[in-house]
């Protein structure tokens, strides 16, 4: 060391570290070449902050043994820069240098230290994040790219600091699924989410958050191509809508994931920038509802034909588009008619719907029985209802194969198998012919033996594990089934055997089953008639062919339904009896990896945990057969036992009528309902049709239809579209109407009621006989009768003599005259009803319920067929439709109560009470239908309000019109601007200017419309 340079360089030292470390190391720092630098550094970092310098002193001992001497150069210089701008940074700085030079490589070392010292000019904390975070950035993107990382972080903090700060910290994370190429797109993204909050100023949470979140969520995505092309749809979403743009790089990944290959991924983005320049909400509407466009078509579909059929759905969007930006947001999210339909023309394979007539003739011709197909949440079943009504569910879309014609041999295999359930008589079993076989279960496994059997359940419930025998028996009796209709069909045969030379080889002994489950596994395989192809693991090989021994009979003779179950008992028995023998003999010793694929299941002996069989496709499962008082099936999960083959692809579950689903009511994503649903707007040559739609030939056959709340059921399920005159299309299954029996109060309202009109109720009843008709009526001059016309006689007779051509009609024919009126009362109970009118304080709810209790005594001296129902909800999701009383109901003191508990509730979506109450009457068998809608207002719902409402509230009465049933309404509302000639114009209406009057008026206005 320069000898003028000696004392102020160990001076330096020596005012942080110990005199003897001050000597040693000044002298290793003389040998630098730059010493005289490094002392000025150090001298001037002294000056800016006194504790920099201290901590850059004490840490030089342990830099020297690593770095360079210029790259001690550099870190003083950096540390000097910094305290010019901020000690406190400056400080950090030097307390964190050894441990973070320690971790860069040493080719990295130098340039983070050169880039941080070139950040250092702008910005201290810049120049920090940047040392901190360069040796990660560097390791993926290479020291040469290194200053390209960091001029994008600077260029970042001259638009917005925060956002600049916040890339140093995040852009390595960036890094590891992006290339530099790719990180400025990434980066930019984050400045178009800084919004103003309501105060005017910068909000910066949607940008910290996309920072931080989105390289974790694009590492989801595989390919680079689609990672790109998902930042530049998300920075294009970002211009016109940051929140949208958030959405989407949240669910996107997941959505896209999903896709078969990173091929459609990339066209999936690439056709949503196309779609994302016109409007960001369609954009991402039409990503979230791809994967279920692309599942519509089929897995099975040719390549290029899946990419026709989804360009096709995709132009048919964006010509919406072009048109109405509104419309094709809910087209992309598949809510209305027009983009079902678009759907239904894209989707591979077979609708049930488009098949149905023909399935259903196929089945009763087989069964020679009644029978009604309908569809089922993706499984085939059958099942027969305690009045005897034959029922087979069919899953609503077949996808299984490529070509259509397989689709419907598949069809047709399950509808087979299903009717010859009814065919060769699985549920006309005779209980009380196997009531020995529960007495010997229970006297065998120490069990009550019940008195009288009233389903199979109670049979099964004698044995130690009911879901055991349950599977024998239903691997056996379908065997039987199977059996009866390869020797009568051979058709059907070949249709079977390659079915199950497709789906048996898919069916193994998985990790994780029980012995007893592998089994029934075995057995299944072994009773579809594959017994060369079965494999029987040795340690199984003695039960299994036992087992099957006692079963094969079954399978191959024409045996009885009854003497399938006897075969089950004995075979449930030796199954329990060799598991239960084998257990004890090898207690303490593993089955041999090699035989059994894996060790049985703690719990597993009797009584022990069992997962029920899956069965084959074609077969699907069956309701046990129940009595009177029907024993609850079981339905508890099926074991993955054999590796599922694969399933018949549905579109996805429909929205289900509580309890039993069907065609018209059960609940399913947007995409995958309605695709039966199809109709025209108002005013177009066909009404549009409910969800529940039982009045098409069609789809007849598939809707289960309700007369109202059968015993144990109160609740029901349906869902109905909706019009939106803004997009001019209907919104599909957009309503969720829940269906209930109404509540029951004390019947005090209707007692006051009858007590306090009882003049006006005998003045309403002898009005209403007045215009019943006489029982019969005489007409003469008929072609036949009971009776002669004497006078049409004596005019044939001179007809005769003058040589005319006599009269023929010379009877008289007595003819029943009845009304055939059938009438829905729907009142409005939405919260506005509990206003008060009048000085006496009775409010609108109260006069309503007068009216109806009025209406009600008159029409029962009548005769009409008639309900009263009630509506109110809150939001689509929630449309009450309350039961006061159905059409098949008796008015009495159930009535009366469920009169009396009415009370004002919430809002009232007018369109879906009347499409639901619209559908009541469709199932009524008469001349007239009429509906009546008692309301005292506009509706309003939520959003549904103003034009909306209007709108939706005219289209459904119109849809009411064309299917043949009269609506009046009949408003109380004083202040009405013109919006009911407008919502009721092409409809019949009156006002009632007094409310008080409703009661009186009501019977009258019922007159006027049913004579």
């Amino acid at each position: 060391m320069p000898g003028d340079l000696s004392p102020q360089f160990t001076l330096l030292l020596a005012e942080f570290l110990e005199e003897d470390q001050s000597k040693l190391h000044a002298a290793r720092l003389g040998m630098y070449g730059n010493v005289a630098e490094l002392l000025t550094l150090l001298m001037e970092l002294r000056e800016r902050s006194p504790k920099a310098a201290a901590l850059a002193v004490r840490a030089l001992p342990g830099l020297i043994e690593f770095l360079p001497e210029a790259e001690l150069l550099l870190w003083v210089d950096l540390a000097v820069a910094l305290s010019e701008h901020s000690g406190a940074i400056a400080l950090k700085y030097c307390a964190e240098a050894e441990t973070s030079l320690k971790l860069l490589s040493p080719e990295g070392r130098g340039a983070v230290l050169r880039v941080a010292l070139e950040l250092a000019d702008q910005d201290a904390a810049l120049a920090l994040e940047g040392f901190r975070t360069g040796g990660d950035a560097s390791s993926m993107i290479g020291v040469d790219a290194l200053s390209s990382w960091a001029l994008i972080g600077a260029d970042l903090a001259r638009w917005d600091y925060v956002v600049g700060v916040e890339y140093f910290r995040r852009s390595p994370e960036a890094l590891r699924v992006l290339s530099i190429d790719d990180l400025k797109a990434w980066a930019s993204v984050s400045l178009k989410l800084v919004v103003p909050n309501t105060l005017g100023k910068p909000d910066y949470m949607g940008a910290l958050t996309y920072m931080r979140t989105s390289a974790a969520l694009l590492a989801e995505l595989p390919s680079p191509g689609s990672r790109q092309r998902l930042l530049t749809m998300v920075g294009a979403l970002a211009d016109r809508g940051p929140a949208l743009a958030i959405e989407l790089m949240g669910e996107a990944p997941g959505l896209l994931r999903r896709l078969p290959t990173a091929e459609w991924q990339e066209r999936v983005l690439r056709y949503g920038l196309l779609v994302a320049d016109k409007d960001p909400e369609a954009a991402v509407a039409y990503v979230r509802r791809a994967y279920e466009v692309l599942t519509l078509i089929g897995d099975n579909a040719e390549p290029s034909l899946a990419m026709e059929r989804f360009e096709d759905w995709f132009k048919a969007g964006m010509e919406v588009l072009d048109l109405n930006p509104e419309a094709a947001r809910a087209y992309f999210a598949t809510e209305t008619r027009k983009a079902m339909e678009a759907l239904e023309r894209a989707a591979s394979g077979v609708a049930l719907k488009d098949v149905v007539r023909v399935l259903k003739f196929f089945a009763e011709g087989l069964s020679g029985k009644p029978l009604t197909i309908r569809q089922h949440d993706g499984e085939v079943s059958s099942s027969q209802t305690t009045s005897g009504e034959g029922i087979i569910g069919l899953p609503i879309r077949m996808q299984r194969y490529p070509g259509r014609s397989d689709n419907l041999r598949m069809y047709k295999l399950m509808t087979a198998h299903q009717a010859g359930r009814f065919e060769y008589g699985t549920y006309d079993l005779d209980l009380n012919s196997v009531e020995d076989l529960a007495a010997q279960a229970c006297l065998r496994y120490g069990r009550a033996a019940p008195t009288h059997l009233r389903s199979l359940e109670d049979l099964f419930h004698c044995y130690p594990q009911p879901s055991l025998i349950r599977d024998i028996w239903k691997l056996a009796e379908d065997a039987r089934i199977d059996a009866r209709l390869k020797a009568e069909y051979p058709g059907l045969r070949r249709d079977m055997e390659d079915l199950l030379g497709d789906e048996l080889p898919k069916r193994t002994l998985t990790h994780g089953m029980s012995v007893k489950e592998m089994i029934v596994e075995l057995l299944l395989q072994l009773s579809a008639d594959w017994h060369d192809a079965v494999r029987i693991p040795f340690a199984l090989e003695d039960v299994v062919t036992r087992a099957w021994a006692l079963l094969r009979s079954v399978a191959h003779s024409d045996v009885s339904a009854e003497g399938v179950l006897r075969a089950v008992h004995r075979a449930y028995v030796l199954i329990e009896e060799l598991t239960a023998a084998s257990e004890s003999a090898s207690e303490g010793e593993p089955a041999e990896p090699s035989d059994l694929p894996d060790t049985p299941r703690e719990g597993e002996s009797q009584g022990g945990a069992y997962r029920p069989l899956e069965n084959l496709a074609y077969r699907g499962p069956v309701a046990i057969q129940t009595g009177p008082a029907g024993a609850e099936v079981n339905n508890a999960p099926a074991h993955p036992g054999a590796a599922k083959p694969a399933p018949s692809p549905v579109t996805g579950s429909l929205p289900s009528r509580e309890p039993s689903p069907t065609v018209a009511e059960t609940e399913r994503p947007a995409c995958e309902a309605g695709l039966s649903a199809m109709g025209s707007s108002p005013g177009g040559s066909e009404p549009p049709e409910a969800c529940p739609q039982p009045v098409s030939d069609e789809t007849e056959a598939l809707s289960e239809g309700s007369s109202g709340p059968k015993p144990g059921e109160d609740r029901h399920i349906f869902f109905y579209d909706e019009w939106d005159g803004r997009i001019v299309d209907y919104r599909s299954n957009w309503c969720r109407v829940i269906e209930e029996t109404a509540a029951e109060g004390s019947g005090g309202f209707v007692e006051r009621t009858r007590t306090t009109h009882g003049r006006t109720i005998a003045l309403i009843r002898r009005y209403f006989e007045g215009i019943r008709p006489s029982a019969l009526r005489r007409l003469r001059r008929q072609s036949d009768g009971e009776e002669v016309d004497l006078e049409a006689v004596i005019e044939s007779l001179v007809e005769q003599r003058a040589q005319t051509s006599p009269t023929e009609d010379v009877y008289i024919r007595k003819d029943r005259r009845e009304r055939d009126v059938a009438v829905a009362f729907l009142v409005d109970l939405s919260g506005s009803t509990g206003r008060q009118i009048g000085p006496d304080g009775q409010r609108i709810i109260d006069v309503e319920k007068d009216g109806l209790v009025l209406l009600a005594e008159g029409l029962e001296a009548i005769g009409d067929q008639y309900a009263l129902y009630g509506y109110s909800g809150q939001s689509r999701n929630q449309v009450k439709f309350l039961l006061l009383k159905d059409f098949d109901e008796r008015y009495g003191p159930t009535i009366w109560r469920r009169i009396d508990a009415v009370r004002p509730l919430v809002q009232n979506r007018d369109g879906a009470a009347i499409r639901h109450a619209a559908h009541r009457l469709l199932e009524r068998s008469a001349r007239v239908k009429l509906l009546i809608l008692l309301s005292d207002g506009r509706p309003l719902d939520d959003l549904y309000g103003d034009e909306y409402a209007l709108e939706d509230t005219k289209a459904a009465l119109q849809e009411a019109r064309a299917k043949g049933i009269h609506p009046f309404c009949v408003t109380v509302d004083h202040e009405e601007s013109g919006y009911l000639a407008r919502m009721y114009g092409d409809v019949s209406y009156m006002i009632i200017d007094r409310v008080q009057s409703l009661p009186e008026r009501l019977p009258r206005i019922y007159r006027m419309l049913t004579t």
